[in-house]
């Protein structure tokens, strides 16, 4: 606000005192000029050798304003570099077994700011190679319980267990390995669609095919992992579809080249290709259109074999597919158990699922 109001104030004072240099050499010349001698071309001369030296002073006004600006954003970087970190990574961290992995969520609470809690003393077990879902309204917490199970924050009290490990002493390369998040709209970098999928993989630049190996050969269908992701789960007719597949297809700044289901696609190949014992899934199907809806249904089918699978349900279709369903309501665990049982118990999850019909039967 400081660099704004410094910019806001130079520039008009500098065209106002350029503005009246200039009218008062003017003024001056053609008032007391023909007194002096002055012909009308020694007076264009000066109005001309004047703006030369008002100019530079204007430059001299930006000038100030730029670097006024870049100390705004030297103050903000240096704060930046000035935060503690929250979530310290452990030195002599643990590794995981592969495989699918149970969960533990032992009397967890956390608050984004001091007093306001968005989860409160949430104890859960998800049983190993189980497909759950998440079920809640929203800001009951399920987005934040999915962060907490890949560790992009920490607890503020309570524990998540990961095979019996507690999640803060997991060596940050395992977790990687065997916990993928697949969030609603898949990021993607700037680059190519192989590329991308192969950004899930630790050995990614061994992993990629060579030179020599044409995309689109039959030599290179059979070594390039990542179309062999897409081949794993039944998704070889979209790469089919695609103008030029792999090495070639760029997907844009963030993935804007490619559609919302496109984008979704190329994250679940990218999770695929990962292998992860423990697979959450923020509601892979939510802002799509129902072709691709059902493609990308097919693939979680596929996806999810052999994993323990934690899905943040924001359709009821994916609880009533799910093996378990928790109900959150409020930052707190209301309900646990099979979707027809959580029925036929009405409470939150019935008024849910009612409303939910509703709104497919108007749909």
């Amino acid at each position: 606000m400081r660099a704004r109001f410094f910019f806001a104030v130079m520039f008009p004072v500098s065209d106002v005192l350029s503005g009246v240099l200039l009218a008062v050499i003017v003024g001056a010349g053609v008032w007391w000029g023909p007194s002096w001698g002055l012909q009308a071309g020694s007076l264009l001369a000066v109005v001309f050798l004047a703006n030369m030296i008002v100019q530079p002073v204007a430059e001299i006004g930006e000038v100030l304003d730029q670097t006024q600006t870049a100390l705004a954003g030297w103050r903000k970087a240096l704060s930046l570099l000035d935060v503690e970190i929250e979530v310290v990574e452990p030195s002599d961290g643990i590794e995981l077994s592969p495989g699918a992995l149970g969960v533990k969520v032992r009397d967890l609470s956390f608050a984004y700011e001091p007093g306001r809690p968005v989860l409160s003393e949430v104890d859960l077990e998800f049983p190993v190679g189980v497909n759950a879902a998440i079920v809640g309204e929203t800001g009951s917490g399920k987005s934040t319980l999915a962060k907490l199970l890949v560790r992009l924050v920490d607890p503020t009290s309570g524990s998540v267990q990961i095979d019996g490990i507690d999640l803060r002493d997991v060596a940050q390369i395992s977790r990687s390995k065997a916990i993928r998040l697949v969030p609603q709209d898949g990021f993607l970098f700037e680059g190519t669609i192989g590329e991308n999928v192969l950004f899930g993989m630790s050995n990614a630049v061994e992993a990629a095919p060579t030179l020599e190996q044409a995309p689109g050969s039959v030599h290179a269908a059979d070594s390039d992992p990542a179309r062999a992701a897409f081949d794993a789960l039944d998704l070889g007719w979209w790469v089919d579809s695609l103008p030029h597949w792999d090495w070639t297809q760029q997907v844009g700044e963030r993935g804007n080249a490619l559609s919302v289901g496109e984008r979704q696609l190329v994250a679940l190949a990218r999770a695929q290709i990962a292998d992860p014992g423990l697979l959450i899934l923020d509601e892979a199907t939510s802002a799509v259109d129902p072709e691709t809806e059902r493609a990308i249904a097919d693939a979680l089918v596929k996806l999810t074999e052999g994993r323990t699978t934690i899905s943040i349900a924001h359709r009821l279709s994916t609880a009533e597919a799910a093996d378990l369903v928790v109900v959150f309501d409020a930052g707190r665990v209301v309900q646990v158990g099979p979707h027809e049982e959580l029925l036929a118990q009405g409470g939150v999850y019935g008024r849910l699922h009612e409303s939910w019909v509703g709104n497919t039967r108007r749909t």
